[in-house]
């Protein structure tokens, strides 16, 4: 006997999906809804067309009443009709582009996380791709950026973008010109607020406000620390403080040796503010015989202003001495004396003020009583 070869036995044959499961099954029967939908409502016009001239022929209204509900009733159905089909034309193109062709039924959670991981190795690979394929123009794009940066200050943005165009796109020895161009224009433009700042600085060092001169200092150390012409700005300020105290205590001893009292005594107003009680010792000799020659001097003044009936003078000159000397014996016999001063002060500066028509008319009237004398 004939030995009989085995055959392979046959695979499995696959389970026939419904046609009408499968996204084109979905999208062909929507069409067929669609085309259906419009075969009855053409079916339903004609029937009403075809009835009208019946209904005119009758009694009229209850005929046409009974036509329109039957024309609104009869379409409701193909109106129905077209929705589903247009549902199932959604659903099953919606269902043809994310599952594919051949997608039956819901996806299970297998298939839904292996089409995300497939939607994000392409959009990984989109974003490498354009990358690659707009490298030359990212490139451009950041020179520009890094030059719009530095032309506007901005040098810590432009330090970002130096870094991605060395790491990112290896443009090592470029990104290393760029972060010396950013240095260079850094340090040139800090030392020219340096200069603005301590050009203000200098300033108020001339007009001798020495405590303004110290909030700069800080105020400069703060903003432009990393300058080292700052450092020593503070000694700047306290040279500068010492040395116009000795220029004043010169002044002073100049005046005082002089006898140029008046000058002495405003040199001494201005170094009361700045000598301290161990530093004003050598100077009170001098500045008590400054004092008594100014207050003598003040003395001769007033009483010659009260001896020669110069009331205005007389009054100024005794309230500066009320001012400056107000716990003497001279203070108090000015305080006695001075309101009746003001007041003779008060009248001399009323006729004083007189027009010139006024006081000849005066002088007119005080000739006539003489004529008639005469």
């Amino acid at each position: 006997m004939a030995e009989q070869t085995p055959t392979a036995p046959k695979p499995p044959a696959k389970p026939r999906k419904p046609f009408f499961s499968t996204p084109p099954g979905l999208i062909a029967g929507g069409l067929g809804l669609w085309v259906l939908s419009f075969a009855m409502s053409c079916a339903l016009t004609i029937a009403i067309y075809k009835s009208a001239p019946q209904a005119d022929a009758g009694e009229g209204t209850p005929d046409r009443t009974a036509m329109i509900l039957t024309a609104y009733l009869g379409y409701t159905v193909p109106i129905l009709v077209a929705i589903g089909g247009a549902v199932m034309l959604i659903v099953g193109s919606v269902r043809w582009a994310v599952f594919g062709k051949q997608s039956v039924g819901t996806p299970s959670k297998k298939q839904e996380l292996d089409l995300l991981a497939s939607i994000n190795e392409r959009l990984l690979l989109s974003e490498t791709a354009k990358r690659i394929a707009y490298r030359h123009e990212d490139i451009d794009l950041l020179r520009s950026t890094i030059n719009t940066d530095i032309s506007n200050n901005d040098f810590d943005a432009a330090l970002v973008l130096v870094n991605e165009i060395g790491v990112t796109y290896g443009h090592k020895e470029e990104a290393e010109e760029y972060r010396e161009q950013i240095i260079y224009a850094r340090t040139t433009e800090m030392e020219t607020k340096v200069d603005r700042a301590l050009a203000k600085l200098d300033e108020v060092l001339a007009r001798h406000d020495f405590e303004t001169a110290g909030k700069e200092a800080l105020k400069i150390q703060r903003l432009y620390s990393d300058s080292p012409r700052v450092k020593d700005v503070h000694r700047k300020v306290a040279h500068a403080r010492d040395q116009y105290k000795h220029d004043l205590e010169r002044e002073f001893l100049e005046a005082a040796r002089v006898d140029d009292v008046d000058r002495a005594m405003d040199l001494l107003k201005v170094l009361d503010r700045y000598l301290s009680e161990h530093e004003a010792a050598p100077f009170r000799e001098t500045a008590r015989g400054i004092i008594g020659k100014k207050r003598e001097n003040q003395g001769v003044q007033f009483k010659m202003a009260v001896h020669d009936k110069q009331w205005l003078q007389a009054v100024a000159v005794g309230e500066q001495i009320i001012r400056e000397f107000p716990n003497t014996r001279m203070a108090d016999e000015v305080r006695s004396m001075i309101d009746l001063l003001r007041e003779r002060a008060a009248g001399e500066r009323a006729a004083s003020s007189r027009s010139p028509e006024t006081r000849s008319r005066s002088s007119d009237q005080a000739a006539e009583p003489a004529a008639n004398q005469g």
